[in-house]
């Protein structure tokens, strides 16, 4: 059997859709906080989406999950991130979860995770379950970031700040192994990289910036408005503009680009030749004389060797007291 706990008006495909309201999706109408009504081992596949953190006691509904399910099947959660200040103000949020959450899951002392993301941890055991009645061992997890952050920092950058700083995150992913029975070290690694589940929205979660959508994203940057209304305000400017005035500026850009090309090349336009011309034809005695004024070399060469004026002097202050 698979289930989907919580699952609103999204079912998961091929599941049996669980929750306390009665809507279109539901099969069955059930208390989160209530003992699950199914037989132990039944279950193979368990969905928790966007609904763990509405449970008063999310370590006693991973119990019961446990028992329902049999060895070897897999729970993905999918649930708002802890370290948000809007999560932590939501008033309906009963719990909330973080990447330490699974610690306290299982009694196991391996991590089948990045330990990077783990950097701010005093111990050094895995398992944070001192009881040891369960065993859900997390082998997947992902976390999706604020747009403000997306392609501005590495991945172990992202991860630090995540750790350190409130909203960086604004939900993450896990996927977990119900574990019953012996399992090798290897078997468990192999179960890590296999394809599994998960919730359609993800991929909006993992590309914010969808092409084509007019439809906003859900955590929208508090610049995002103001840039919005420069770029229109600049696209209604150049929609209103003259064609007349546009193809005059156009003009006089490419006159401007043709003399910088012409100085670049070494020669002269024609409007700065033109009067040498003038000059050469014109009688000698009529011809402004240059022999007594220096050379343009010479002037650089007085400024250089020239010495620097004298600092003015101050004026002595008054050693009389008021």
């Amino acid at each position: 059997m698979r289930i989907d706990l919580g699952c609103g008006e999204a079912k998961h495909p091929g599941c049996r859709g669980i929750d306390r309201l009665e809507l279109p999706d539901v099969d069955l109408v059930h208390d989160f906080d209530a003992p699950l009504p199914f037989q132990d081992n039944s279950v193979e596949f368990a969905m928790l989406s966007d609904s763990l953190q509405y449970s008063s006691n999310p370590s006693r509904l991973m119990e019961e999950l446990y028992r329902v399910c049999r060895h070897g099947a897999v729970i993905c959660v999918s649930a708002p991130y802890a370290h948000a200040s809007a999560h932590l103000a939501n008033p309906s949020y009963r719990s909330l979860l973080s990447e330490q959450s699974p610690r306290y899951w299982t009694s196991h002392p391996a991590c089948y995770v990045d330990r990077e993301e783990y950097r701010f941890c005093a111990e050094r055991s895995w398992s944070l379950d001192a009881g040891g009645g369960l065993d859900l061992r997390l082998v997947r997890l992902e976390f999706f970031y604020f747009p403000q952050y997306e392609g501005m920092y590495e991945p172990h950058e992202l991860s630090l700040l995540r750790q350190s700083q409130m909203n960086v995150a604004h939900h993450f992913m896990m996927h977990l192994i119900v574990v019953k029975q012996e399992v090798s070290e290897d078997e468990m690694q192999w179960l890590a990289v296999q394809p599994m589940e998960e919730p359609s929205y993800v991929e909006e979660l993992r590309f914010p910036i969808r092409g084509g959508s007019d439809e906003p994203f859900l955590y929208p940057g508090p610049m995002e408005p103001m840039m919005a209304a420069a770029a229109a305000a600049a696209n209604e400017a150049e929609a209103e503009l003259d064609p007349d005035e546009g193809a005059a500026e156009g003009a006089i850009a490419d006159d401007v680009r043709s003399e910088i090309d012409a100085e670049a090349a070494g020669g002269e336009s024609e409007a700065w030749s033109e009067p040498r011309r003038d000059e050469a034809a014109a009688p000698a005695a009529t011809r402004p004389s240059r022999a007594g004024a220096p050379s343009r070399s010479s002037q650089r060469k007085g400024k250089r060797a020239g010495s620097k004026p004298a600092p003015p002097k101050r004026k002595r202050l008054s050693s009389k007291r008021v």
